[in-house]
């Protein structure tokens, strides 16, 4: 390394070329990950919490889950104002995911599937 480079400066200099800028699709949240369809959670079941944000990542986790493959998809929160449109929205663009939504408080989430 020569001597007049910062190790600081270099080092964010790395860490950037890391970073990928979002990718721009016709979806209104941004998303850094693959939304290209795949098989990578085919035939599996996620529960995502904190999914009623408008621009939180719970939305996009479980938009990338359904581009994943995955075969359902129940979207939680505590609060539900948004969870049923999420829910729609989702299912229109990935219709081979069935999408459920529930709102509960995901800290007792086995109470919630009675258990």
């Amino acid at each position: 390394m020569k001597d007049n480079i910062d190790p600081a400066q270099l080092r964010l200099k790395q860490i950037n070329s890391h970073i990928q800028q979002p990718k721009i699709t016709d979806y209104p949240v941004r998303h850094y990950a693959s939304t290209d369809p795949g098989a990578r959670l085919k035939d599996k079941v996620a529960i995502v919490t904190g999914c009623n944000s408008e621009r939180g990542i719970g939305r996009a986790t479980a938009t990338i889950f359904a581009a994943a493959g995955a075969k359902a998809i129940v979207i939680s929160d505590l609060a539900s104002d948004n969870l049923r449109k999420w829910a729609e929205e989702i299912g229109r663009r990935y219709p081979e995911t069935t999408m459920e939504w529930k709102s509960f408080d995901a800290s007792g989430i086995g109470q919630c599937f009675g258990r």
